[in-house]
């Protein structure tokens, strides 16, 4: 026989119809955002696993000083079962500090997906990567201008070994907006300037299925075979390359935080749900007492008013996923090819997304409602008919102090409605967080530029391919190298002349042994003056151990700072080594050939430039989404609060009070609330983003310095607000509507 209770359920949603549209719309867009973006997370780390093989990625490359024998190459691809590829590039500097990188033509190794357009089939025809021609607003057969040559535009490509443009593999961050990748003909490639030709060399290993412990130490052993016969450069392999595996680390890491962000939404949803049918079931109590009464089961009761939240989220997930793949999986999937160089990629059914999204949801749903529910459902069906619906008769009120009538009127509307108040709080402060993630990360990079242009060592920072010397006046020298850290972090090291001019402010330590940090360094690892830091030489296996002697502020990078001389004696070094030149001039008596890099304050603030720039849409979406939160959540529960004191309501309109009276009463009581709700949660949010946000610094190369401008404080307490002016006049409005007859009728 059909149970009839089911009859009741179409009524029960169209008398709620608003409350479960809202909740519905909420969902559907919260998992159909989740879903896309697990599906574009997973469909593109598909792709971006299976180009490995399919374009044939290097297992590492290498560079040399000159130009490597082919002898010996040949010999270390026989004794280390290898294939080593030229693969030589030209850097050549274009207009606004742009850096444009040539490459002839590939076909072998590190294959390129032509994703517009053509390859060059002429002299005079180029190809350059789509993401920085999308940055630049460049278009196919624009004219590209490079070397002072200018080069039709035939197509966009992705190359398989530079998903993320990092310009060079020490970078704190990859800049798709001032470096980008092209390809020539040869011809067009022979004639450019060779000041900027490096001769690299990239290999792949004969055995393609080595685990991750034998391919390191296969590159290993490539290393020291290489350090035999050639004076290395540079040397990366694979598994250390950013601008191969930073994307991959990048897509895994989304997935987790996204599906974090569904089931907190779930939760908090799931208490609205439990909280709107424990109301209904309380003013249904004289309903539910019959039924129990007549025969029907705790279960049988419990299961019907089960039924509506999870059927609204059953529909939700259904509907959201089919967003997912449409839509919403575009929609993610172009934030990521804003961020990065990819391949063509291809929609791959997950069925861990449609679990994630669909079948937990509904779990978590039936769990913490059945918990919530089950707890008054255990009364008897005597106490039900009776609306008895207390299980601790003893308990007395609490006693409030001798305050004004309107006072102690709504402290008791807050403590009559503790349960639904809580979870209140609870969704305020979870869009708290919200809200400050968004809001923080535009000025907190502004904040970071600025620090790294107040901590500029100088206007010029020159890396010299061998010493030489300069007569440019105030020119002054400087020794750097780089160690790894134990979380395999590149750390500057930088050696200072006695009495520098442009680091005055800078005590250095007189013994060996003995090193200065940047702050950053400082903040990130939790280190304080006289710890010991352990760092390594990646190229040659050796460790080194310094103590820590105080800390300067510097934020373009994490480094250490000793003198010049001790760094030399530190490194087996010459005693008048130096790497480079401070300047606030250009130099001009150095040719380029001998010149690595050029550092100004453009690359210093690369790192906020292009977390700005792939990022830029993504926060403020946080935050939008944030205050959706706080609508929904403050209309929902202030609704059921006004609902279950309707006949309260009612009755103080017969004594005389008016509508707008009666709205100060319950709404304040409300505002009260959620104005508490908003202070609290701003402080703990700000201790609680604080410590999520150097956790999740651990996990990235370099260090942007914490910041919250003032503002955000305030702002955050003003929309909070604003978000319940809005929802208080809606709840005016159905206190108006509220009869008072309505008092008279529940009166037993």
């Amino acid at each position: 026989m059909k149970n009839p209770l089911y009859k009741r359920i179409p009524r029960e949603i169209k008398h709620d119809l608003g409350k479960y549209i809202a909740l519905f719309l909420f969902l559907c867009i919260t998992i159909g955002f989740c879903s896309g973006f697990l599906v574009a997370g997973s469909s593109l780390k598909t792709t971006y696993d299976e180009s490995f093989e399919k374009y044939n990625i290097e297992d590492g490359h290498f560079a040399t000083a000159q130009k490597a024998d082919t002898k010996l190459l040949n010999e270390v691809e026989k004794d280390e079962k290898c294939t080593i590829y030229n693969l030589n590039y030209k850097n050549i500097n274009i207009g606004n500090e742009h850096t444009v990188r040539f490459f002839k033509a590939r076909d072998k190794v590190n294959r390129v997906d032509i994703l517009d357009g053509h390859m060059p089939e002429k002299n005079g025809e180029v190809v350059i990567d789509r993401l920085y021609a999308e940055n630049n607003g460049i278009k196919i057969n624009d004219t590209f201008k490079a070397d002072g040559k200018n080069f039709k535009v035939t197509g966009f490509v992705a190359l398989s070994d530079y998903s993320a443009l990092f310009k060079n593999n020490t970078d704190m961050m990859f800049n798709a907006n001032k470096f980008t990748v092209a390809i020539l003909t040869d011809e067009d490639y022979s004639s450019i300037d060779n000041a900027g030709l490096n001769y690299c060399y990239c290999w792949t290993n004969n055995d393609r299925n080595l685990s991750d412990v034998d391919r390191q130490k296969k590159s290993d052993s490539i290393k020291d075979a290489l350090a035999e016969k050639f004076i290395l450069t540079d040397f990366v392999a694979r598994q250390n390359n950013q601008a191969i595996n930073f994307t991959g680390d990048d897509m895994g890491g989304d997935k987790a935080m996204v599906t974090w962000l569904l089931y907190i939404v779930i939760v908090v949803m799931s208490f609205v749900f439990a909280v709107t049918s424990r109301n209904t079931m309380e003013k249904e109590a004289s309903v539910i007492g019959t039924l129990r009464a007549s025969g029907y089961t705790r279960g049988e009761v419990l299961r019907h008013y089960l039924v509506s939240p999870l059927l609204v989220t059953f529909i939700a997930a259904v509907i959201g996923n089919i967003l997912g793949y449409s839509f919403m999986k575009d929609f993610v999937a172009s934030i990521y090819y804003q961020s990065y160089s990819l391949t063509t990629f291809h929609t791959v059914w997950n069925a861990e997304a449609f679990i994630k999204t669909t079948v937990v949801p509904c779990i978590i749903i039936i769990v913490i409602n059945v918990i919530v529910l089950t707890s008054m459902l255990k009364l008897s069906p005597l106490q039900f008919l009776r609306h008895d619906l207390k299980k601790n008769k003893k308990k007395r009120a609490i006693a409030l102090p001798n305050w004004k009538f309107l006072i102690r009127f709504r402290i008791r509307i807050i403590l009559q409605n503790k349960s639904t108040y809580l979870t209140l709080f609870v969704g305020i402060l979870f869009a708290t967080v919200l809200l400050m993630f968004g809001m923080m990360f535009s000025p907190l990079l502004d904040n970071f530029k600025d620090e790294v242009i107040n901590s500029q060592i100088a206007t010029y920072q020159y890396v010299l391919k061998a010493p030489l010397e300069t007569h440019t006046p105030n020119a002054e020298k400087y020794s750097l190298t780089s160690l790894e850290n134990d979380n395999e972090e590149e750390i500057s090291i930088f050696g200072i002349s006695d009495k520098s001019q442009y680091l005055s402010k800078l005590t250095l330590p007189k013994n060996k042994g003995e090193v200065v940090l940047s702050d950053g360094y400082m903040e990130k690892y939790g280190i304080s003056d006289g710890d010991k830091i352990k760092l390594k030489d990646k190229y040659k296996n050796k460790s080194y151990t310094f103590t820590v002697k105080g800390s300067y502020h510097y934020s373009a990078s994490l480094c250490v700072f000793m003198p010049i001389d001790k760094l030399n004696e530190t490194f087996d070094l010459d005693s008048g080594y130096f790497t480079g030149y401070f300047s606030d001039k250009a130099i001009k008596d150095i040719e380029k050939d001998y010149i690595a890099t050029i550092i100004t304050q453009g690359d210093l603030t690369v790192m906020a430039d292009q977390l700005d720039d792939s990022m830029g849409m993504v926060f403020p979406m946080f935050g939008g989404f944030a205050i959706v939160i706080y609508v929904l959540i403050i209309y929902l529960l202030a609704k059921i609060i006004i609902e279950k004191n309707a006949s309260s309501i009612s009755m103080i309109k017969i004594l005389g009070y008016s509508n707008g009276e009666a709205s100060r009463l319950y709404n304040f009581a409300t505002a009260i609330v959620v104005v508490l709700a908003l202070v609290i949660s701003i402080s703990v949010c700000s201790w609680a983003i604080k410590e999520i946000y150097y956790a999740m610094m651990l996990e990235y190369s370099g260090w942007l310095t914490y910041y919250i401008a003032p503002w955000i404080y305030p702002a955050i307490l003003a929309i909070g607000i604003a978000c319940y002016v809005v929802v208080h006049f809606i709840q005016t409005k159905r206190i108006r509507k509220i009869p008072m007859s309505q008092g008279l009728k529940d009166m037993e």
